[in-house]
């Protein structure tokens, strides 16, 4: 993965509306929206936001993933955080969202679902659903695939917010309105 997609948050925004609009289209509404933090956040609160804007009103809370030690580097283990809500407020007639900016080797979604129904129990909804923005086949290490994307791509992606891992000359490049990190004597 040498190519880099330097993503904007408009189009990030952008994208996210187009997730939402695939959720709308294909008739599923949830009853609970799942945003994993940190970068399926924004996206997740995108789709909310058209979701409830047509009429689709759903709880909704973002929860913690953990797994990457360094850029494009993992931990052998996945471990889940902040499930304590959608603990407590389950139950098997509810349609769950989950929404991340990228499927990536699956294995943060695998861990989610694992934990949700380790701790739900017979109260783990019986319908939930995938939406990404970004979906890369050729890195997913599960059986999962995504119910929505909008994207597909083998590329290094990097998001709005991201800076760690670049160089002062992609960032002066790729991200001008980022450039304001930058001290003029670095």
């Amino acid at each position: 993965m040498s190519e880099k997609i330097y993503i904007s948050a408009n189009e990030l925004l952008a994208d996210s509306f187009r997730l939402g609009w695939q959720v709308i289209d294909s008739g599923f509404a949830p009853t609970h929206l799942v945003g994993i933090w940190r970068d399926g956040a924004p996206v997740g609160i995108a789709v909310q936001e058209l979701l409830e804007h047509h009429g689709c009103v759903c709880d909704h809370i973002a929860i913690r993933t953990s797994s990457y030690t360094g850029i494009d580097m993992q931990a052998p283990e996945v471990r889940v955080f902040a499930l304590g809500h959608l603990v407590d407020s389950l139950d098997p007639e509810d349609r769950l969202l989950i929404i991340d900016d990228v499927f990536d080797s699956g294995r943060s979604i695998v861990a989610f679902l694992r934990e949700l129904a380790l701790r739900c129990r017979h109260n783990t909804p019986r319908e939930v659903r995938i939406a990404t923005v970004y979906w890369k086949p050729a890195r997913n290490c599960t059986a999962l695939k995504p119910d929505f994307f909008v994207h597909e791509t083998d590329a290094w992606l990097v998001f709005p917010h991201e800076i760690d891992g670049l160089s002062r000359e992609e960032i002066l490049r790729n991200k001008p309105d980022a450039a304001v990190i930058l001290r003029s004597g670095e």
